[in-house]
């Protein structure tokens, strides 16, 4: 039985010699199959590399406000009563972003950022204008085109030219779209940059529908004033003082003069409870302790 099995053995070995000279590749060819199913082969990263893409890799701007700054400034205006921020994390994600993004960094900023935004909203309770029908239409607008966000941006063409900021700045194939500025143009000719950017973003099969919902359209409740709040509240006041020119009318002392500099132009009443808001701002953000 031995002798069989190994006479069985050594007939199989002298079968399969010619193949021997083919064992280095049957070696490698499990690793060649492996990498051919990974993805595209990359050039190997030297290690004087190392310490740069670690640096890429961890570099993560700094919170601007935290969540313990927002909560220690909470005040009682002379006016308003209590003012205590109502923000979640994704709203303070928000206004973290758009604070790097239109470049307000410095506290006096964003202490004046922020009281603007505090006595519009009562501290984001009211993202959205509050008010009848009758009462918006007395002053020019509707429902649909009433203040929103944290600097309760208002009017058609209002949404209008903040809806085409979205566009030129978000969509690539539209990047070369103009923008008119508000401040410097009529609502027709607001209007119709707006018209020319939709039609463009058609013509080239680009859906745009996130930036033109900003616009209030009577067929659709889901636009307009109430999705400017829930959408781009933060952005939508960090976007007007950008093209209001805000930051760049303040003169260089920090202080309430700023405060007055900034309630004229964003438009608000109640001067003093802005001047409030930011002299209770200021030294929780100022603090380097």
């Amino acid at each position: 039985m031995y002798e069989h099995t190994n006479s069985t053995r050594q007939a199989r070995f002298r079968s399969l010699r010619p193949l021997l000279p083919l064992s280095p590749l049957f070696a490698v060819l499990p690793a060649a199959i492996l990498l051919w199913s990974a993805d595209p082969v990359r050039a190997p990263i030297r290690t004087e590399e190392l310490p740069l893409l670690q640096e890429q890799a961890e570099e993560v701007l700094p919170l601007l406000v935290t969540a313990e700054q927002m909560e220690k400034m909470s005040y009682t205006d002379s006016s308003l009563g209590e003012i205590k921020w109502e923000l979640s994390q994704a709203s303070l994600d928000e206004l973290n972003n758009v604070l790097w993004e239109y470049s307000i960094t410095t506290p006096e900023e964003i202490s004046q950022f922020l009281a603007q935004a505090a006595v519009e909203t009562s501290g984001g309770r009211w993202l959205t204008e509050l008010g009848e029908e009758s009462y918006f239409q007395h002053y020019g607008y509707t429902t649909g085109t009433r203040g929103a966000g944290y600097f309760h941006l208002t009017f058609d063409y209002g949404q209008m030219a903040f809806s085409t900021w979205m566009m030129k700045k978000h969509v690539p194939a539209l990047k070369d779209t103009p923008y008119l500025n508000p401040g410097s143009h009529s609502k027709g000719e607001i209007r119709e940059a707006y018209y020319r950017a939709l039609w463009s973003a058609a013509n080239q099969g680009v859906d745009v529908s996130r930036y033109s919902r900003i616009v209030y359209d009577p067929q659709n409740p889901a636009t307009g004033a109430d999705y400017i709040a829930q959408a781009f509240a933060w952005e939508s006041a960090a976007y007007y003082w950008r093209i209001a020119g805000v930051k760049e009318a303040f003169s260089a002392q920090s202080g309430v003069e700023n405060t007055d500099i900034a309630s004229k132009i964003v438009g608000g009443s109640n001067w003093q409870s802005r001047r409030e808001a930011y002299l209770a701002f200021f030294p929780v953000l100022n603090d380097q302790s």
